[in-house]
């Protein structure tokens, strides 16, 4: 039974309404909740994930696996650095100095003095943030800041109650030195209570989108959404138009069939062309096509000669000429003539 005209061009409608509403779903530029130490540079739009930079003692599809965190040289500092991004040190720290044991676990950089007291320099931190064109991140509730300098001369009493901290800032580099751990340089501390240190690597460079985030869509998928939706809505939209003004039926009512069916034919004249100019080219391949003749061939022709000469051959008895079969013949062809 026919589908009433009226609920086909409804089904029409809904489908061509819902392609804006799709656009748009796809195109939705609310950003999604950013996943830890992942930022947008403000100035270039660019996705920075510092998470591969993080060493773990099971490894991750970045980094091996690793015993030992990111070293760092004092140089004219008396002391030497350890520390990690976006986790922990992977290295089991003890005894360490103003700092309780319950937060051991979160230490993301420290450094020994010659006793072997450790010094936390601060708890880890996935936040990143950006002070101009440069990106930052920072660590902060370390150790309780020395009274004295390495140089043995006293500091404020008040330094006594801040806790050190760590300042990073990470700098783009896509050296091939540098293409699997990243080169950290302790820069300084002003006041023996911040650190500063500077990571170069190729991780801090960014990429155009976070398309590599579970549930998101990179600009390639959003086309093909939309190619999809439009297709379909031609297809249906089309098949309706044909069914109940045209009246067609049958494979007529796909939209623009004489277009398709132009193009289905070229296509078929083309592939036997091309067959058959290789059965022409190829003796073996003409044979296993063309039987006799290595090609295409009259089938008509070829089998009423073919009929001819075994009449022939069991008339004449496969040697000389019989005048009397040959006349039988002849007044055979033409009896099938007249009628």
């Amino acid at each position: 039974m026919r589908p009433p005209l009226d609920a086909l061009a409804a089904l029409s409608v809904l489908l061509l309404s819902a392609l804006p509403a799709a656009v748009v779903a796809t195109l939705d530029t609310t950003p999604a909740p950013l996943k830890p130490c992942t930022i947008h540079s403000p100035s270039t739009g660019s996705f920075i994930d510092l998470r591969p930079l993080q060493l773990t003692t099971t490894g991750t599809k970045s980094q091996a696996a690793s015993n030992v965190s990111y070293r760092a040289r004092g140089y004219d500092y008396p002391y030497n650095f350890t520390l990690n991004f976006c986790g922990p040190v992977v290295e089991s720290v003890e005894n360490v100095d103003g700092v309780a044991r319950s937060r051991w676990a979160n230490i993301s950089a420290y450094y020994h003095d010659e006793a072997g007291t450790t010094y936390s320099l601060g708890q880890e931190n996935h936040d990143l943030v950006f002070r101009g064109r440069k990106l930052l991140t920072n660590y902060t509730m370390g150790s309780p800041c020395p009274d004295l300098d390495e140089d043995g001369n006293p500091i404020l009493a008040t330094a006594r109650h801040v806790a050190a901290n760590t300042i990073i800032t990470f700098a783009c580099d896509t050296s091939p030195t540098l293409s699997g751990r990243p080169a950290v340089s302790f820069i300084g501390t002003p006041d023996h209570c911040t650190y500063i240190f500077e990571v170069r690597s190729r991780y801090a460079c960014g990429g155009t989108t976070s398309s590599g985030e579970k549930g998101t869509l990179g600009p390639g998928a959003v086309f093909l959404v939309i190619l999809g939706i439009a297709l379909l809505v031609y297809a249906v939209g089309g098949v309706v138009y044909r069914r109940n003004v045209m009246h067609q039926r049958g494979l007529k009512q796909i939209p623009n069939y004489e277009v398709w069916s132009a193009i289905a034919a070229f296509v078929s004249d083309i592939t036997i062309i091309f067959i058959s100019s290789c059965t022409r080219s190829m003796p073996s391949i003409g044979r296993l096509f063309g039987g006799r003749r290595g090609g295409y061939h009259r089938v008509g022709s070829d089998d009423r000669a073919a009929s001819t000469a075994a009449t022939r051959r069991r008339v004449g008895g496969g040697g000389g000429r019989d005048p009397d079969a040959e006349n039988r013949l002849i007044d055979s062809y033409d009896e099938e003539w007249d009628n």
